[in-house]
Formats: C-alpha cells, sequence, structure tokens
C-alpha cells in the first residue's frame, strides 16, 4: 500500500503547508540570485546603451555582435474617473473611453499638441532592446 494513502487529513494539510513555505522560500532565493546575477547588470547596460544613442542622436546602432534600438512605451491610466466621465460627456467626445482613457486617442491628441483630457495621466517610457544579429 502507498505510505501517502495513510496519511491522516492533518498529515497531508501539514505536509502541504510545510512544502508551499520551502517552495516560497526557494522561489525568493530564485528571483533574488536572477536580480543580482542577471538583471542588475543588465540595467546597468541599458541605461548606458541609452546613454549612447542619445549622445550620438540616433534611435538604433547596428553591429557585429547586434543591434540596440529604442522603442517608447506608453501608458494611459485614469487619474481621477468621475472627472473624466464628466469631460466625456460634456465634451461628447465618447471615442475616448471605454470608461478607461483610449490610449491611441489620447496619444493623438497629445502628438496634436491638445492637452490631456481631465482626469487622466499619460506616461511615456522610453527603453531599448537587444537583438543578436541574424
Amino acid at each position: 500500500m502507498n505510505a501517502h494513502a495513510e496519511m491522516k487529513p492533518a498529515d497531508l494539510v501539514e505536509e502541504f503547508i510545510r512544502l508551499r513555505n520551502e517552495k516560497s522560500f526557494v522561489e525568493k532565493g530564485f528571483e533574488a540570485e536572477m536580480q543580482a546575477r542577471y538583471t542588475d547588470r543588465m540595467e546597468v547596460i541599458k541605461v548606458k546603451l541609452i546613454d549612447l544613442l542619445n549622445s550620438l542622436g540616433v534611435d538604433s546602432i547596428a553591429g557585429k555582435t547586434g543591434t540596440v534600438y529604442k522603442t517608447i512605451t506608453t501608458s494611459v491610466t485614469m487619474a481621477d474617473a468621475r472627472e473624466f466621465r464628466r469631460h466625456v460627456i460634456g465634451s461628447e467626445q465618447w471615442d475616448l473611453a471605454d470608461w478607461r482613457p483610449n490610449k491611441t486617442m489620447v496619444n493623438d491628441m497629445v502628438e496634436r499638441g491638445e492637452p490631456l483630457p481631465p482626469g487622466v495621466n499619460r506616461s511615456a517610457f522610453v527603453n531599448i532592446n537587444v537583438r543578436k544579429p541574424s
């Protein structure tokens, strides 16, 4: 007979909790190791590459070891839902919302030099991607 089949429910619960705690401990250790070994250094390199691209006034550099290029990621979030709804309804700009800011519409407004609608936050982040040569 299987040893696990004879375990009492309390024993199974105790083992499950022990395994869950051990798993969590190992995962935290793994995350810390990944951060220390890879992520921190990669972030330092990304900052240096962004600084290099900016100092050269270019969006990308290609070479034998790979290509580095900038990308821009934007985030449009709700700062004040009530104020934003009031603006959309009052101005009848229905395309701005699906009761959250429509990122494309807000980005288009900003590109046209228009102010953000009331109650909306917008952030833009410059990032880079690195790919190996093909």
